[in-house]
Parts: C-alpha cells; sequence; structure tokens
C-alpha cells in the first residue's frame, strides 16, 4: 500500500491546528485522508470505512482522545483490524501520558512541534500499521485454511460423504448409543468389486461420476436417519442403529443388495456396470461392543465373504475373533 492509499482519519475541533494538520499530509504524499471535528462522528467513519491511522486531539468536546482511541481499539478486536492512534496535546504530565499509553495510544506528538514531527510520525506509523495489518491477514487466511482443512479432513471430495475417519467417528457414536440405550449397533458396507477395471478403462471424471451415483443410489435405499459414508474408495458404509441383531440379517438388508448387485449407473459415457459385494456386521449387549475400528475390519472379511459368493453377508460380533 502506497502513502497515497493508507486511510487515515484526522479528528480535531481546532481549524487551525486541522489546516496544519492537512498541508503536512498532502506535502507527505497522504491523500486519502478524512477529517471530523467530532469524535461520535470517527467512531462512526472508522465504524463504516475503518482508517490504519487517526490523528486526534488529546482535549476535545464530548470524549477526550484517550477514550477515543480506546474505542477504536476496541472495535479493531472485533474487526480483526489494527488502527494505530496518535494523540495531539500540549500536555507534558508523565503520568497521564502513562495512562494513555496503557489505554491503547500508539503515539504523541506535542503541538508545538506540529510542523517539523507530523510527517515522521505518520511515515512510522504507516509502517507499523501496514506490518500489523498484513499480519492479521495472514491469519485471517491462516484460520480460513484450517477450518477448510477441518472440514475436508472428514469428508470425500467426489460424493461429499464421510471418510473413514468420520465413519469411525459415526460408528462410534453408534456403538455408545446402543450400548446406553439398547439396541444394536450396525454396519453395513457396499464395496464396489470391478472398480480398479473401471478405472483402467475411464478417465477420472468418469469414475467420479459412477461413484457419486453409487453413493446417491446407496442413500436413496436407506432410512433418513441411518447415514452413508465413504471410507474407502471402492467401499461406501452405512452406520445404522436397529432394535436388535434380527434386524441385522442379510433378509433386513436384501433390497439395498437388489438394487445394487449387477446393476448399471449413468455416466456421461453411458451406463457403467458394477459388480458390487454387501456385508453387514452388527453388536449388541450379548456380543459386547467391540471399539468402532475392530466392528468395521470384522465387516470387511464379510464384504471380502461376499464378493467370493455374489451374496450379502451379515454376521455378528465375536470377540474370539478380535484375538
Amino acid at each position: 500500500m502506497s502513502q497515497e492509499d493508507i486511510p487515515i482519519l484526522v479528528v480535531d475541533d481546532a481549524k487551525f491546528s486541522s489546516a496544519i494538520i492537512a498541508k503536512a499530509l498532502r506535502a507527505g504524499g497522504f491523500n486519502n485522508v478524512r477529517f471530523t471535528n467530532n469524535p461520535l462522528q470517527a467512531l462512526r467513519s472508522v465504524e463504516k470505512r475503518p482508517a490504519d491511522i487517526v490523528i486526534a486531539d488529546w482535549l476535545m468536546p464530548h470524549m477526550d482522545g484517550v477514550e477515543l482511541s480506546r474505542r477504536i481499539k476496541k472495535m479493531d478486536e472485533t474487526t480483526d483490524h489494527y488502527t494505530y492512534t496518535i494523540l495531539l496535546t500540549a500536555r507534558d504530565d508523565e503520568e497521564a501520558i502513562r495512562q494513555a499509553f496503557k489505554a491503547g495510544v500508539d503515539d504523541f506528538i506535542n503541538k508545538a512541534h506540529l510542523r517539523s514531527q507530523l510527517q515522521i510520525r505518520v511515515t512510522a506509523a504507516r509502517q507499523m500499521a501496514k506490518r500489523s495489518n498484513d499480519l492479521l491477514r495472514a491469519n485471517r487466511l491462516l484460520r480460513r485454511k484450517i477450518r477448510e482443512l477441518q472440514t475436508t479432513d472428514i469428508v470425500d471430495p467426489v460424493t461429499g460423504l464421510g471418510n473413514v475417519k468420520y465413519t469411525l467417528e459415526r460408528l462410534g457414536d453408534a456403538i455408545r448409543q446402543a450400548e446406553t440405550r439398547g439396541g444394536a449397533a450396525c454396519l453395513l458396507l457396499v464395496g464396489v468389486k470391478n472398480l480398479d477395471v473401471v478405472q483402467s478403462q475411464y478417465d477420472k471424471t468418469t469414475v467420479d461420476e459412477l461413484i457419486y451415483a453409487i453413493g446417491s443410489r446407496v442413500q436413496s435405499l436407506v432410512r433418513p436417519l441411518d447415514l452413508v459414508t465413504r471410507p474407502e474408495p471402492d467401499i461406501f458404509a452405512v452406520v445404522t442403529l436397529q432394535n436388535d441383531l434380527g434386524c441385522c440379517s442379510a433378509e433386513s438388508f436384501k433390497r439395498i443388495f437388489d438394487n445394487l448387485y449387477m446393476r448399471s449407473f449413468k455416466t456421461s459415457e453411458g451406463y457403467i456396470p458394477v459388480v458390487v459385494g454387501v456385508s453387514v456386521h452388527a453388536a449388541d449387549e450379548h456380543t459386547g461392543f467391540p471399539a468402532p475400528k475392530l466392528l468395521m475390519e470384522q465387516a470387511y472379511r464379510g464384504l471380502t465373504q461376499s464378493f467370493d459368493s455374489g451374496t450379502i453377508v451379515a454376521t455378528s460380533f465375536d470377540p474370539v475373533d478380535a484375538i
């Protein structure tokens, strides 16, 4: 930002000193300057359009420069901005100046030295304000990036469904709920057996269309409260709570299997057939409740069996298999 661009607000109820300030700032190349003789108007002005430097008289009616600076600094906290404040004073009271510094004032210029000191001090203030606001902007970008990473860290970018981390978190929630309220925590896996073949025949855009279509189909086949995720590139998961293990049988999820097995899905390259396997794995108070990762590992085994048999495979958690 050049000196011509940096926004400066001058708050002074004395026309004589305002004229001196205006002349000195123009001579120094500072052209983005606003003037007001009322500190309350100054606050409204800063609220609408922040200034990087505020030059204010210490003694003014309605509000002194120290209080004005304190309020501006308070506004800065909410807007993530830095305003460098300079007070004009004829006072030499060391204690008063110390208190003003504690209130957030950045600098002082004795009115007796206004002509000789103003340009120098404003140039220094410009450098400080620019550096501080550059750092604040960088911090904002960093925080935004962190938020984006935190979001994308649990979301599959192709389908918008939760990834493996999110799946394990929600599966853990389901297990805890079944443990405290009764019922069975159930994990259904839909694996795309021929995804490697499809990827070798089509470009990424077409494969992404296929994956999105499969995910949409799975979502349309489950209950509204069931959670659909994509823990692996070739696997979709459904986390669901059921009344008991009997509701987690192969027959209970046959409709899902029938609507996916040996089906074709529409893409921009036409309909692409997929071969899927479906496994269901559940736990309740009788089987014991495993850690989410262990429940998922046993569900993966059932998916392998489904690929081999061409049928839906439903199993219950077995602590012996976990050893």
